[in-house]
């Protein structure tokens, strides 16, 4: 991204453009994105106290911490609005809404869509500097891709079993488990594009894995290898 989103929150803010002190050796990061009915939340928590434990066991001492819904908490700390707007506003949940605010409030009083996302843009690459994190979801493949101790991986499944998890779960009938998932899939597909301009899944992650072929055990014990193979931990 070039780092895009600090450039335009500088400006937003009326600070002089200057380089900032760098971290250096920023990361290790992990990003999990993941299809709606995939348990991408689940295998970050599960792979933060394995690596922890692997880190203490190595006498490194490194914490591992996965976030999730801190990032919508922290950027709404960041535009002084509650989290579950930031939220409903980032998942185009109440677009036609948004856009008629705009109308009557500039951007001192309501922030505008690009003021969201770049600031959820700078928590994400501002934790990610700092290292040790397992960030879920929020594009964080795109934000954080510059990182070089980083990795990326998607989890995906085909939408019918997909669907049969939600109806499971979220006790809905098998037709609207199916919408659902089409609906969560094309709202974060449209926060990711406003970061990712477009461009192709291979552009921006490592790897890509098919949860209905895949336990969470075998998905796990690949992302420990990979971290273990990059010195991660």
């Amino acid at each position: 991204m070039d780092n895009l989103f600090l450039k335009y929150m500088n400006k937003r803010e009326g600070k002089n453009e200057k380089p900032s002190t760098p971290i250096g050796n920023p990361g290790p990061v992990i990003t999990i994105s993941r299809e709606y009915g995939c348990h991408g939340k689940r295998i970050a928590q599960k792979l933060a106290g394995i690596l922890t434990a692997k880190s203490a066991a190595s006498g490194e001492n490194k914490e591992w911490r996965w976030i999730s819904k801190e990032i919508l908490e922290e950027s709404a700390k960041e535009l002084k609005l509650s989290s579950s707007l930031v939220k409903e506003l980032s998942d185009y949940k109440h677009s036609h809404f948004f856009k008629d605010l705009a109308l009557f409030f500039s951007e001192d009083y309501y922030p505008g869509d690009a003021t969201i996302k770049n600031t959820i843009a700078k928590y994400i690459h501002d934790e990610a500097e700092q290292g040790y994190v397992i960030i879920v979801g929020r594009a964080g493949e795109a934000i954080t891709k510059s990182i070089n101790r980083s990795f990326h991986v998607k989890l995906e499944a085909p939408l019918e079993w997909r669907s049969q998890v939600v109806s499971e779960e979220e006790g809905l009938s098998p037709a609207d488990a199916k919408k659902e998932c089409q609906i969560q899939d094309k709202r974060r597909a449209m926060f990711r594009d406003y970061f990712e301009k477009g461009k192709k899944d291979i552009d921006f992650f490592d790897a890509i894995l098919n949860c209905k072929a895949l336990s969470d055990e075998e998905i796990l014990e690949l992302l420990i290898i990979i971290s273990e193979t990059r010195g991660f931990i």
